[in-house]
């Protein structure tokens, strides 16, 4: 059963081989604002998480603009670490 308490310490599952979950994340991504439109390289350190919302983006370091990454181009190990950064609040008054 998934998340069982019941597991020993000792009863790890053997990995046969690694696959991809460890492996470096890079993407080449056009600039998106109209003036700019530079080529850049994102690495998994330049990727951050929109605020309030479900969505990552980039900064462009020529233009200074935000720039979109679809959550399907990001694997899932990074989303995870990005996910921890992302902040909420209400815009509730009281």
């Amino acid at each position: 059963v998934y998340g069982c308490s019941l597991i020993q310490k000792g009863d790890a599952m053997k990995v046969l081989e690694k696959g991809n979950w460890g492996n470096p994340w890079s993407m080449e991504l056009i600039c998106s604002e109209k003036e700019c439109s530079s080529k850049l390289l994102v690495e998994e350190g330049d990727v951050k998480p929109v605020n309030n919302q479900a969505g990552y983006y980039v900064l462009c370091p020529v233009c200074e603009k935000g720039v979109s990454i679809q959550s399907k181009d990001i694997p899932l190990r990074l989303k995870r670490v990005v996910d921890r950064k992302r902040q909420y609040w209400s815009s509730s008054r009281d």
